[in-house]
């Protein structure tokens, strides 16, 4: 059984398409380390700005602003580990706080008490990469690394 010119051709086109696809696969999953979680960027409503960074890297707790429209938010507690917002979800026309843990050695973060439809944002449990997002309430919590601004 002979192979035409063209069957041939056609097989160099896929492996070559197989090994472009391969070395962008296996740059990103391989060679590429996007680096360990540096800082964690809480951010309230629709902002491109955080209103809280949690630098795990230097072990600090950076308000950039206080929340619009309120007074004393957010709430910062060194001693629990914690950062206060008042959220968007309201109850009787009262906003409820969203009460955020974070955890400097594990460079987690975690909504530990909040109220929302289902509690749907504390049920997220503990994260050290994936967004937070607790959308009844405004709020969402962004993680980044220390490589994050690298460019090819």
């Amino acid at each position: 059984m002979t192979i035409s010119k063209q069957n041939k051709r056609d097989i160099i086109l896929v492996l070559i398409l197989l090994f472009i696809i391969g070395s962008v696969f296996g740059y990103r999953e391989f060679i590429y380390d996007p680096g360990e979680t540096t800082v964690a960027k809480i951010f309230y409503g629709n902002a491109s700005e955080p209103i809280v960074t949690i630098d795990f890297y230097n072990q600090q707790i950076i308000v950039n602003y206080e929340q619009p429209n309120v007074t004393n938010y957010p709430i910062i507690d060194t001693i629990n580990k914690t950062i206060t917002l008042l959220g968007d979800y309201e109850i009787n026309n009262v906003r409820q706080e969203v009460v955020i843990q974070y955890d400097i050695d594990k460079k987690t973060v975690q909504i530990i008490e909040e109220q929302s439809p289902y509690n749907v944002c504390s049920k997220q449990g503990e994260s050290n990469g994936a967004a937070i997002i607790c959308l009844p309430n405004g709020i969402r919590v962004e993680f980044s690394t220390a490589t994050e601004d690298f460019v090819l």
